[in-house]
């Protein structure tokens, strides 16, 4: 029995999720990731270093891996729109994943796709906050040589804009969903223990119209835009467990018409310059971390410039077999139709704490910071959560969970400043 269940922890590994460090730049329209709701995304426990004996076993295909899964939860907020004085809601959140991994002696692609679709049960909600959620990233290795290897990227984001942001219209009777499409080509050349990696970039970002309380619609058409971008990083391997490098990165981003609703030019030039390194000291911890700072430059001479330093990145530390931990930091400039206000400048950071007090069951703790500042109108908002939670495995197949997380959000301007309070209760199977 034992041996079976080494066997089982040992087949899919864990998620990939917490070994994706990279530290480069997200795409233009991918948001904070605790912004969303509760239960949108599904939650993945970070690994023991004993193994998960009750790790799914996947699906063979071939010489690929399934992993399907499915994350049903129901939960109540007491601020569903994230701001202040309004109703409490219960809400359902159906979300599906598949993870897909290739098995072969050279060259690899991976696929990482989840879904959702989140529905409220209250009527009074305006606008309605049903919405559905998409973010999908398929990955391929071409290996050319022992020294060579080409990078490829499919990405597809379907989203909202968060209940509660500036960029919203008023008497909005629903979320308008947003899509990002987006490619990656790049190429890594190994010098002994040099390593030099060249991407190039290209992301589509579209915005559905938006529906109003009267009936009437509201074009988007001057959120639309495409990003053009690349970066080059050279690493070196002072030893297989530290791995230095500096990262500069470059982009364009042109709308699709030249002047918004404010009559402001929004097209801009972006570059950023990291230096980071990615470690493995002795299985404890891993990951990767970088420090930088990140300029934006606008085409219309009313708007500012924006310009700051950064911190990107994902460590995990397993502090004892039974405890681990991990610390993310992402760093972005988001797009804006805020009046006088060049973007949306988002830091955030936060820390997750996995402890198995039996293989079974599981418990976590989450807390994160994240700021947003609208650089030119003034508007700076300060963004808190934390949550506790506990999963319990029946087996490789079944889990409950349930979470219990605070949401807190102070601004310089009325309206915008909010506190919440979610519970959630939800069931996942997996193969």
């Amino acid at each position: 029995m034992a041996a079976a269940l080494r066997r089982g922890a040992d087949l899919p590994g864990t998620p990939e999720e917490y070994f994706d460090y990279t530290a480069s730049t997200p795409p233009p329209t991918l948001l904070p990731i605790n912004t969303f709701p509760l239960g949108v995304l599904p939650q993945r426990q970070l690994p023991i270093a004993a193994g998960d004996p009750w790790a799914p076993l996947g699906i063979r295909a071939g010489s690929f891996l399934l992993l399907p899964s499915l994350d049903l939860s129901t939960a109540y907020s007491t601020s569903p729109e994230h701001s202040s004085g309004t109703a409490p809601s219960a809400y359902f959140v159906a979300a599906p994943e598949l993870q897909v991994a290739s098995d072969w002696e050279r060259h690899s692609l991976t696929a990482d796709i989840v879904g959702s679709y989140t529905w409220y049960a209250s009527d009074a909600l305006v606008p309605s906050l049903n919405a559905p959620y998409l973010n999908s990233k398929i990955d391929g290795r071409v290996d050319v040589s022992r020294d060579t290897q080409i990078l490829l990227e499919n990405r597809v984001i379907i989203s909202t804009d968060n209940p509660g942001s500036p960029n919203l219209q008023a008497q909005l009777a629903q979320l308008p969903p947003n899509q990002d499409v987006g490619e990656t080509l790049g190429l890594v050349q190994t010098f002994n223990r040099l390593t030099v990696t060249l991407k190039g970039t290209f992301d589509r970002a579209t915005y559905n119209q938006s529906l109003l309380t009267d009936g009437t619609t509201s074009t988007n058409d001057d959120r639309n835009f495409d990003q053009y971008g690349g970066s080059l990083r050279v690493g070196y391997e002072v030893d297989p467990g530290f791995r230095p490098f500096i990262e500069v990165a470059a982009d364009e981003r042109v709308h699709d018409e030249q002047y918004d609703r404010n009559d402001l030019e929004r097209d801009s030039i972006g570059a950023s310059v990291k230096v980071g390194s990615a470690v493995n000291l002795f299985g404890s911890l891993t990951g990767e971390m970088a420090v930088g700072y990140l300029q934006r430059d606008y085409q219309d001479p009313t708007l500012p410039n924006i310009g700051g330093v950064i911190g990107d990145g994902a460590l995990i530390w397993q502090a004892t077999p039974l405890t681990t931990a991990k610390l993310t930091a992402t760093s972005q400039i988001y797009e804006t139709v805020v009046d006088n206000a060049s973007g949306q400048f988002s830091r955030d950071i936060a820390l997750q704490v996995d402890h198995a007090f039996l293989t079974w069951l599981i418990g976590t703790w989450k807390a994160g910071f994240g700021n947003d500042n609208y650089l030119g109108s003034g508007l700076t908002d300060n963004r808190y959560f934390t949550s506790i939670g506990l999963t319990y495995k029946f087996n490789r197949e079944w889990q409950i969970r349930t979470e219990l997380r605070e949401d807190w959000q102070t601004a310089s301007q009325p309206g915008f400043s909010y506190t919440g309070t979610t519970v959630l209760f939800g069931v996942r199977t997996q193969r």
